[in-house]
């Protein structure tokens, strides 16, 4: 799937394939935004539901650039960092990755608002139009003769080209997450030069501007240098944007990656002279941020919340979480539907938020949907109801799969449901989680062991598929669902894993024009989806706090705005 993984506890700033998709869809989210829970700055918010206040969702610390510094060094932390930075394969696919490679590998057509409506890019492309021809839906794009990648290779229809060429096939040679938009292309032509494009689809797929959200270097056509280019090596001369790496840049062995203003871009300068990124896990971040070797950290459990706020000098940034965090059961290592299903009834999300949430001044009916945020004119609850309690349940459904209990636990064919949760770095509160959960499972007949990992593995253990089960989540940073709905459910990317009538209705959703019919029938999709196949469960959203130091503009809790790093600084 294309949507960025993140670890439960960790709360990224990142863009993501699916936070430039959507447009009128957003446009009519924001219609019913009103008012939003809350009260003093620092007193107890409750997460917002439909109806909630645009306003009240974001918070960057708003600056025009004259009001800011030129000049000057942003230190970042990231929870990981490679070893594949691309972040357009299954093994790059991180959010960590996505916020790095944004900084220098910046090209794609589209910038999102704070409400998630697109405007096209100027520094890409002149004009996006759709059309028809006889049946066929087409869209015209004139790019920019002037936007050109770092090794002085133009961005023309070659590079489109590259990109439809590798995202075009999910089981192919190239090791994409979901070919989305591209798989419904036939044709991308130059018409009078190769600054003139036209795209041409096989059969149609909304929203269109889900086309060419990013924009590949025609060197990433070799499939080799796609899947396996990318491992401990960035790239820079295949990049551009704003800025690029330093020379020396890249320092594997102290997890940093280095960028500085790029010469060759032909957009606005950045404001800031270096942009420094440093992984490490939870605790090293806490340290890092009070003794001042950082200048952002989000916190997402009560200790952090609570260490960050003690320090001297910082700023408070308070938004929502656009996160979906829940459970993950991967359906290559745990097979069964009927075990997937008894996890799910199992899972006592009230437990988990409690744990999750406490000491924070936050609270939250728990949510249920992987695709809409609960503030959305969208927003279904799509997790399975039980009828009766849940140890009935999974009663039920393991011994209509042909389980007995073999002492304390379920088996078949002698063989024992046992399998692992892992969980990333040394946060009391993700531990706390995973216990509560095992307890409960164990309770329920299930033997689920904790695996934990360094925070440092997440990128390799996620992105490999090396794993039972994990509360790990996904960004949803669109209030579009569309591509989303067919990464997650459709069986060609599971594997092959799923279901054809679930297939049969995605390939209808995909033809439908009208935004919001679309979208409702994403939430139906869901819904089948997660009661009949049970990979994927949302338990919590969260709250987006981003501390700051002092001054720092243009940074902080960004809802589905696109970051855009010539603006960030530091205020005069």
């Amino acid at each position: 799937m294309s949507i960025s993984k993140t670890p439960a506890a960790f709360i990224p700033h990142a863009l993501t394939r699916r936070s430039l998709l959507g447009v009128a869809a957003a446009a009519g989210t924001v219609g019913v935004l009103s008012a939003c829970g809350g009260g003093a700055k620092d007193g107890k918010t409750t997460a917002p539901g439909q109806g909630a206040n645009l306003k009240d969702l974001y918070d960057i610390n708003a600056h025009e650039v004259s009001e800011l510094k030129q000049g000057g060094t942003l230190r970042l932390p990231v929870g990981s960092m490679g070893p594949d930075f691309n972040p357009r394969t299954t093994s790059g696919n991180m959010t960590d990755t996505q916020t790095i490679m944004s900084t220098i590998h910046d090209a794609g057509l589209w910038t999102l608002d704070f409400d998630g409506t697109t405007t096209l890019r100027k520094e890409y492309a002149q004009s996006f139009t759709p059309g028809k021809e006889g049946e066929k839906v087409i869209v015209k794009i004139v790019l920019n003769p002037q936007a050109k990648f770092n090794d002085g290779t133009p961005i023309d229809v070659k590079a489109l080209q590259a990109t439809w060429k590798t995202q075009q096939k999910a089981d192919g040679e190239y090791n994409i997450v979901a070919s989305d938009i591209y798989g419904y292309v036939e044709s991308v032509e130059a018409e009078e030069d190769n600054f003139h494009v036209k795209v041409t689809f096989s059969k149609p797929f909304y929203p269109l501007n889900a086309l060419f959200t990013f924009i590949l270097h025609p060197a990433l056509e070799d499939p080799k240098v796609f899947n396996e280019g990318f491992v401990d090596n960035l790239h820079p001369e295949w990049g551009c944007g704003p800025f690029t790496i330093k020379d020396g840049g890249f320092n594997s062995s102290e997890k940093t990656v280095t960028v500085v203003p790029n010469d060759k871009w032909w957009g606005d300068k950045p404001v800031l002279e270096k942009i420094i990124f440093r992984q490490m896990d939870e605790p090293a971040k806490k340290a890092a941020f009070k003794n001042d070797e950082i200048d952002a950290a989000a916190a997402g459990t009560a200790s952090a919340y609570s260490e960050f706020k003690a320090v001297a000098g910082t700023e408070l940034h308070k938004g929502v979480r656009l996160h979906v965090s829940g459970i993950d059961v991967n359906p290559r290592r745990v097979k069964d539907a009927a075990v997937r299903k008894a996890i799910f009834y199992g899972l006592d999300r009230e437990a988990l938020a409690k744990i999750r949430y406490q000491g924070l001044p936050y609270e939250e009916e728990i949510p249920g949907s992987m695709l809409h945020m609960p503030f959305s004119e969208y927003y279904q609850d799509a997790f399975p109801k039980v009828e009766g309690s849940p140890k009935d349940a999974i009663k039920k459904v393991l011994e209509g799969a042909g389980y007995t209990k073999d002492g304390e636990f379920y088996a078949k064919d002698g063989q024992q449901i046992h399998y692992k949760i892992v969980i990333f770095g040394d946060d009391p509160v993700d531990k706390g989680m995973a216990q509560t959960f095992t307890r409960n499972m164990k309770e329920a007949g299930l033997n689920i062991e904790v695996d934990q990992h360094p925070e440092g593995d997440f990128g390799r253990v996620l992105g490999n598929w090396e794993y039972d089960i994990t509360f790990a989540g996904y960004e949803a940073n669109n209030p579009d669902a569309t591509v989303a709905t067919q990464q997650f459910f459709h069986s060609s990317n599971s594997d092959g894993i799923g279901s054809p009538e679930i297939d049969a209705m995605i390939e209808e959703m995909l033809l439908i024009e009208d935004d919001k019919e679309r979208n409702l029938k994403c939430d139906e999709i869901e819904k089948k989806h997660t009661s009949e196949l049970a990979f994927l469960g949302c338990a919590a959203n969260g709250p987006h706090y981003v501390f700051t130091k002092k001054g720092l503009a243009n940074y902080g809790a960004f809802l589905f705005k696109t970051i855009d790093w010539t603006k960030v600084g530091w205020v005069k």
